[in-house]
């Protein structure tokens, strides 16, 4: 029975990049994501230049230019996920993170969502980094939950196999809808015959 679920902070809870933006800010508007999708075509093949494209962006969007690079140069909330542990994990499951970081970034980048977390483990206040064994077992061991009642997500294959290999189940995070079905797989109890 899977009592916990931890997650990796930056490609999963923290993201950066033109997929947030456009969840952000174009929020479902398909002529605005089309017009997107061919500006990052033209980037793609070199047609035209990142300073283009980020004006591009901007132009389509209607929003500033040092926002819209914010996106792009830094770390923004996984917004999507984050409504999505509120409305379906919080109240069920002990919630963790897992951060090859060098500094306590959650807080800056997710603000105060970081409390939706009973446990941060951080590798430079721990000595260790994933897929170190310990890491994970540092986790668990916080949440008082044995590793084979836990859920670990990350965007990186080798750190989900570690977690595999303290008896971890995880999830290979590639994008929010791959990822939700997965997890909703695991948590469904399977009826007794």
């Amino acid at each position: 029975m899977i009592k916990a679920i931890i997650f990796d902070f930056f490609g999963v809870v923290g993201t950066r990049g033109l997929a947030q933006f456009r969840r952000d800010h174009i929020k479902g508007d398909e002529a605005k994501d089309k017009q997107i999708r061919r500006l990052k075509d033209l980037l793609n093949i070199g047609q035209i230049g990142y300073d283009d494209f980020i004006d591009g962006l901007a132009r389509i969007s209607g929003i500033a230019r040092d926002t819209v690079l914010s996106y792009t140069e830094e770390y923004q909330p996984n917004s999507k996920l984050l409504d999505y542990i509120k409305a379906n994990l919080e109240s069920k499951y002990k919630l963790g993170i897992i951060s090859n970081s060098g500094a306590d970034w959650v807080e800056k980048i997710i603000g105060e969502d970081k409390k939706l977390f009973d446990d941060i483990v951080l590798s430079y206040q721990t000595g260790h980094i994933k897929p170190d064994a310990e890491i994970y077992e540092l986790s668990a061991k916080n949440l008082k939950v044995k590793p084979e009642e836990c859920v670990f997500i990350d965007d990186i294959l080798k750190y989900c196999q570690g977690a595999e290999a303290v008896g971890m189940n995880a999830i290979w995070y590639k994008n929010f809808g791959q990822f939700k079905t997965e997890l909703e797989k695991l948590l469904t109890p399977v009826a007794d015959n």
